[in-house]
């Protein structure tokens, strides 16, 4: 994975990317860090275990996983 933050000077982006990238599939995302917020409405970091409380769920509510919490 290749991360990288730019700063734009006009609304043409030129990518250069590794040769063993080359035939495969690769997905390019643009979007501001400094992304506003509606106005009034504070973000929640919070807000991201309920997205992951289901798939987490698959591994936590296991008969296995009751036996190694029961003596907590």
């Amino acid at each position: 994975m290749i991360r990288a933050l730019i700063r734009p000077e006009n609304t043409n982006i030129s990518l250069e990317i590794p040769a063993s990238f080359i035939g495969k599939q690769v997905e390019v995302i643009a979007f501001t860090v400094e992304e506003p917020t509606e106005e009034g409405v504070e973000q929640d970091h919070t807000l991201t275990h309920y997205a992951s409380q289901k798939s987490l769920a698959k591994d936590w509510l296991t008969d296995e996983e009751d036996e190694a919490w029961q003596n907590l």
